[in-house]
């Protein structure tokens, strides 16, 4: 045997304690977090994660009856499911309810990052899910900030 090949046999042999000691940390999943209906935090609190942080986020958004969302922006992609109630959604940097979409429970729609878009709701609450990546932020669209 050369000399090469006993130095590789030998740190082998040496690393095989480390392997073993650091496979079960490898082996450990985190936790999944299970939230009840009955326990949400609804908008401004997040769960889980922080908006302004990194990482992916979750916001839950309740809408109050007749509530709007003036024309504005994020800088990161939004994937929004609606959970009860109904919202109509646009996109553009006025309020055209022409142009809008009634979202029903189940629908998702997916918002580019820096896209404007808008939303309400009429005769009833809506409550919605929304995941991003952070940080995150909102920019209300300059016209609409005078309204």
């Amino acid at each position: 045997m050369s000399p090469k090949m006993v130095f590789a046999a030998a740190l082998a042999v040496s690393l095989i304690p480390t392997l073993l000691v650091a496979a079960p940390s490898v082996a450990q999943q985190a936790e999944a977090t299970i939230i009840n209906p009955d326990s949400l935090k609804w908008n401004p609190i997040a769960f889980p994660g922080n908006p302004t942080a990194s990482g992916i986020y979750v916001i839950f958004v309740k809408f109050a009856p007749g509530a709007k969302a003036l024309p504005h922006t994020h800088p990161d992609q939004r994937i929004m499911t609606v959970l009860s109630g109904t919202i109509h959604v646009g996109t553009g940097t006025e309020i055209d309810e022409g142009r809008a979409v009634a979202l029903k429970p189940g629908s998702v729609v997916v918002i580019p990052a820096d896209a404007p878009h808008y939303g309400w709701t009429t005769e009833g609450e809506a409550l919605l899910q929304e995941v991003g990546t952070a940080p995150t932020g909102i920019k209300i669209w300059p016209k609409a900030a005078g309204k």
